[in-house]
């Protein structure tokens, strides 16, 4: 299963409009909600099967064999204390695996994992080291070798959240 961001502009355009033809104004395929850590959680997915021509465009114009489905999530979260949502955001996903279409808790379980590693490694190398403001292009393979080792070492001490090991790290180097 892949998940598209805003980067992936016209492909992700051309899915949305596709399954507004398929499914269009109809309620989601599932909806699922969440309550934990002082937020309510609203997601709700659809998805179609990929028909010939969506499949043929997909890998004709941007390289993708093999689109079997896609469809979209929309998330929208807010705090408990308040009615308005304060942050909403569509995502497309999209699946190439053989056999049947998943069923919603599938694709609910699959675009969550994703979710996980995202936060947990990318928003890391984005937010804490900032890689995407890094231009570097001829030393940016070496920095980020440097960065994920140095994540490692973070981690391996024990520490379960990147900022807190680099200001101990930065801390013992200030003493010695």
């Amino acid at each position: 299963m892949g998940v598209m961001k805003e980067t992936h502009g016209e492909v992700r355009e051309a899915l949305l409009v596709g399954l507004q033809g398929e499914k269009g104004k109809s309620p989601p395929d599932w909806r699922g909600c969440d309550r934990q850590h002082g937020r309510l959680e609203v997601r709700e997915y659809w998805w179609v099967e990929a028909d010939s021509e969506m499949g043929a465009y997909l890998e004709r114009e941007y390289g993708w064999p093999a689109v079997r489905w896609y469809g979209r999530v929309r998330r929208r979260r807010r705090p408990l204390y308040r009615s308005e949502w304060s942050t909403q955001e569509v995502v497309v996903v999209y699946g190439t695996r053989r056999g049947p279409m998943p069923t919603p808790q599938q694709l609910s379980r699959w675009t969550r994992g994703h979710w996980e590693v995202e936060n947990c490694v990318f928003w890391v190398w984005d937010v804490t080291y900032r890689e995407d403001q890094n231009h570097a292009r001829k030393i940016g393979r070496p920095l980020h070798a440097f960065r994920c080792a140095a994540i490692n070492m973070i981690r391996q001490q024990g520490f379960r959240y990147i900022p807190d090991g680099r200001r101990a790290a930065a801390h013992v180097q200030t003493e010695a």
